[in-house]
């Protein structure tokens, strides 16, 4: 996988409901990387997942993926991330208004 990851992730398991996600932030360096997403559907879910974690394909997929059979998590629930200061979106991601770099990260690998 490339880094800085590209903004769109699938859970593979059910997190507060929620499967699709928005990578809004990242940050670290080597090993102590860490990627901050938010949930397409509800905002409220968000959740701070390191690198090692989303790029293994058993929890996490890159872009939007239909899953069929979802399993429920209790690994994260809403109290277990605060959202202070994680919802700020990257200054490449796109989502800021105005837009202040030309240099946005894809949606997709």
């Amino acid at each position: 996988m490339i880094w800085p990851p590209a903004k769109a992730w699938t859970s593979k398991v059910n997190i507060n409901g929620q499967v699709h996600f928005v990578a809004i932030n990242y940050g670290g360096e080597l090993l102590k990387r860490w990627v901050v997403l938010m949930s397409v559907l509800d905002s409220s879910v968000v959740v701070k997942v390191s690198w090692s974690q989303l790029v293994d394909s058993s929890a996490w997929a890159s872009g939007w993926d239909e899953i069929k059979h979802v399993k429920s998590s209790r690994l994260v629930n809403k109290g277990d991330v605060q959202a202070n200061g994680l919802s700020w979106p990257s200054i490449d991601s796109g989502l800021t208004i105005p837009i202040t770099k030309d240099i946005i990260r894809p949606w997709f690998t």
